[in-house]
């Protein structure tokens, strides 16, 4: 066959495939229509199935709809293409009888080569993307055939009395088939693991499955007119490129569509933008209860300070006001104390990285910092947030005897500042860069021990700041320690270090003095002499989904999710992988990762304060005995609520007459919910005045 009759084929393929897909958005109920409501039926009842932590019926319907959304997209456009290969054979020009026929071989055997892919490429741990995506392609074309067999059948029905009757049974069964396949009543979510009689998460939700569908429907429609909607910008863009360039508008079809997905993009920017506007605005604002500077010259905006108070943003002014005091240090651990010592640059102090950095060491030179037995670097997360819990911990166990230094590189909260993190990891850079500098200028065996802190977005800024270095880096610039908690699935330091290892076995202590846990449970099963060895820690619960979410969750069964024998602790069991709807649910569990309660410390999602002064204590190799590490513990737990309380009931207090008791109930309310007791204006006052 000449070259040139081959590219009018397949030009003319790919354009009645278009002129298809483009019909079916428009509503036409074909019989690739038909496959997409079958597939859509099936996505929908497996998005049911549990992932990392609970969700609410909203978070449900919006897993739903987005599952029901691409599954019918995937199918009708899938499906409309293995059609039009049918329609092509000889057999479909003979009769009716003929072109159904041919629909059903190209659908079986679009099904039975799907399946044939999946069985010769099977899931591998730390396989490539390619691997992955050829796996992917194989489980599209099996479910476009397989979905396109069902509706072969219904299209035979057509015009017979009861067909509109059977499509419909047809995509119930289909709904309810799988819904059964996520084995309800067996299948768990992570946050309950194996022999647990509850779960760990502070909140746990529940979904009224008649509510999620009804409003799984609703998304669906919007997804689907939104779909309608990009179609109809395409087509208009493209023909007015037609009016101007010449030729007819499926001529330009390519430029409608990126028309269309720039307009799209455009819209997305703008929303993003003026989200960041907005929480920029709550990241720098204040808050009553830290809104006067602190009254001593060891804490950053107090006396002699180099950097204002009024450059403070909230998340600093937080940490600095919160500063322990040595009568409350003594109190607890039944022994003298130093003040101590807190610096932080914040992001509003200076415009530049480096001149932030500066500032920021000079502070650490104004307060003599390093000339204390301990000088730990916090890294914040994206909002600036600095963890109450390890800092305090720090300063009770050091009796005073430290400093603790954090630098900010956002006000935005974590999912908002992922592009900042090659920024934030240079910025870190240079200041560890001056601290380094600073400590080799000093007598050994008068340096204070160098301990580095990250949690979430700043492990991963942190950590970055080795890539490629291996075990050499952080010891290389003299670190003694490093606790690194929640970190990000995108890493690349932590999946260096990782190498070839297998989640389905608990992970020996290494390379060299680092450990890294699939879950709290690995941490504190090992034994006591090869804990003692840990000097570098990567902490993670098994359920959170930071340590988890990531791109390719779309296109490739992550590890977590192999065979349920063999999964890692704080794994779904009994859930599968499903492509796109296993990244948005584990997105959704994102979202419902951290809703800790006031005081009350519990293990699980993205909330570690409960196993954290252990950890920072052995990691450090802070001395306590058990009977002060009890009393640290209880005071951490009263200092959070009454914090919390305070900030609460100024901002209510704050507010015009008319709206102020209606706040005022409010906080009460929530402290009675908080700590299990009936709580009135006294009660909150009481709470308040606390002294801490």
């Amino acid at each position: 066959m000449p070259v040139d009759d081959v590219m009018s084929d397949a030009v003319a393929f790919v354009e009645d495939g278009a002129s298809r897909i483009d019909r079916i958005r428009a509503g036409g109920l074909d019989v690739s229509s038909r496959a997409g409501f079958l597939l859509g039926a099936y996505y929908t009842g497996a998005s049911y199935q549990p992932n990392l932590l609970s969700r609410g019926t909203r978070d449900q319907a919006i897993i739903s709809g987005v599952a029901a959304a691409v599954a019918y997209g995937w199918g009708v456009s899938a499906h409309s293409f293995l059609r039009s290969t049918a329609n092509r054979l000889p057999l479909a020009s003979r009769s009716p009888v003929g072109r159904v026929v041919a629909g059903a071989l190209v659908d079986a055997t679009a099904a039975a080569a799907g399946l044939a892919v999946t069985r010769v490429v099977p899931p591998l741990e730390h396989e490539s993307n390619r691997r992955a995506l050829i796996r992917l392609a194989g489980v599209g074309a099996a479910a476009a055939g397989t979905a396109g067999l069902g509706a072969d059948g219904l299209e035979a029905l057509r015009g017979h009395p009861g067909a509109r009757g059977v499509s419909v049974l047809s995509a119930l069964a289909t709904l309810a088939g799988s819904y059964a396949l996520t084995r309800p009543g067996t299948a768990t979510r992570g946050s309950f693991g194996p022999g647990d009689e509850i779960a760990h998460e502070n909140v746990v939700r529940e979904v009224s499955v008649p509510k999620a569908i009804a409003s799984g429907v609703g998304i669906t429609a919007v997804l689907l007119a939104a779909a309608r909607g990009e179609t109809l910008l395409s087509t208009a863009a493209a023909r007015a490129a037609a009016r101007v360039l010449g030729g007819s508008a499926d001529d330009h079809r390519t430029f409608g569509r990126i028309t269309a997905v720039g307009a799209l993009a455009g819209f997305g920017w703008a929303a993003v933008t003026a989200a960041n506007h907005v929480l920029t605005k709550v990241g720098v604002g204040v808050e009553q209860a830290h809104a006067t500077a602190p009254d001593i010259p060891e804490v950053t905006g107090g006396p002699e300070s180099l950097i204002p108070w009024q450059d403070q943003t909230r998340e600093s002014r937080r940490w600095l006001s919160m500063v322990l005091r040595p009568e409350t240090i003594s109190e607890v651990m039944a022994e003298p104390a130093r003040q101590p010592i807190r610096v932080y640059a914040a992001l509003e102090a200076a415009v530049t990285a480096e001149e932030r950095a500066q500032l920021l060491l000079d502070e650490i030179d104004r307060t003599h910092a390093l000339e204390r037995s301990v000088f730990a670097l916090f890294s914040p997360t994206g909002s600036g947030y600095v963890n109450y819990v390890a800092t305090e911990t720090l300063e009770y166990l050091t009796r005073g005897d430290c400093a603790s230094a954090c630098i900010q590189y956002s006000v935005l909260p974590s999912a908002l500042s992922l592009t900042k993190v090659g920024y934030a990891a240079s910025q870190t850079r240079i200041l560890v860069n001056g601290i380094v500098d600073r400590l080799m200028a000093m007598p050994a065996d008068q340096r204070p021990k160098f301990y580095l802190f990250g949690e979430s977005l700043g492990s991963q800024v942190s950590e970055e700041m080795f890539r490629g270095q291996g075990t050499s880096g952080p010891v290389g610039i003299g670190l003694d320690a490093a606790l690194w908690i929640g970190t990000p699935a995108s890493t690349v330091y932590r999946r260096e270090l990782w190498g070839n290892r297998t989640v389905s076995a608990k992970p020996e202590v290494g390379p060299g003095p680092f450990y890294l846990p699939r879950a709290i449970r690995d941490w504190r099963s090992l034994p006591a002499q090869e804990k003692a060895k840990v000097r570098f820690l990567l902490l993670q619960n098994g359920d959170d989904p930071v340590p988890k979410f990531e791109a390719p969750l779309v296109w490739k069964r992550p590890s977590w999710l192999g065979p349920t024998g063999s999964r890692p602790p704080g794994a779904p069991l009994h859930t599968r992988w499903l492509p796109v709807v296993t990244f948005v649910t584990t997105f959704i569990d994102l979202q419902n990762a951290l809703a800790p309660t006031p005081g009350v410390f519990q293990e699980g999602g993205h909330d570690y304060r409960r196993e954290l002064p252990g950890a920072l204590q052995a990691v450090y190799q802070l001395d306590a005995t058990d009977e002060q590490m009890t009393r640290v513990q209880a005071a951490l737990r009263e200092r959070e609520l009454v914090w919390e309380v305070r900030r609460q009931w100024d901002s209510a207090e704050a507010k015009p007459t008319p709206k102020r008791g209606e706040a005022e109930a409010k906080v009460e309310s929530k402290l009675a919910t908080w700590t299990g007791q009936e709580a009135d204006r006294d009660t909150v006052e009481h709470v308040v005045d606390t002294d801490i």
